[in-house]
């Protein structure tokens, strides 16, 4: 009887172990509406400010689809995507996030609670050169 009793509770615990979840993995950490503030970087090291309402990134964790609203009329080297929507996930590897966009890798990521910063040389295939540093706010 007592055997049964402890292989009762133990098969218990390890259903219980085994079916946990963990909500952190499960939401989309950028889901939501981004601002780009700023680009920086690549060949000819620009540094561009850009004004509330300027860029939009809306990432839609449900439907993975990035829609970007470029409002940017500046005479700018490179300020992201053109407006338009495109799809996106989120790879992980060794604790480090990487966006993809559109099937391509697109850089390393840093999230915290209202910033986002994209760094286009850190790639999961090891670093880069050149790349762009985006700053996006929420």
């Amino acid at each position: 009887m007592q055997k049964r009793l402890i292989l009762f509770v133990f098969s218990i615990l390890t259903l219980l172990v085994g079916c946990s979840t963990n909500d952190d993995m499960e939401k989309d950490p950028i889901d939501g509406v981004w601002e780009v503030r700023n680009i920086s970087g690549g060949f000819a090291g620009i540094n561009d400010d850009y004004p509330t309402g300027i860029i939009l990134w809306s990432f839609n964790g449900q439907q993975s689809k990035l829609t970007v609203t470029n409002n940017n009329i500046a005479n700018t080297i490179y300020d992201g995507f053109e407006s338009g929507e495109y799809p996106y996930s989120i790879l992980q590897k060794d604790k480090v996030l990487y966006l993809e966009i559109d099937g391509q890798e697109f850089g390393g990521m840093v999230i915290s609670q209202n910033e986002l910063v994209i760094d286009q040389n850190i790639t999961s295939s090891g670093g880069g050169a050149d790349g762009f540093v985006l700053l996006l706010q929420k």
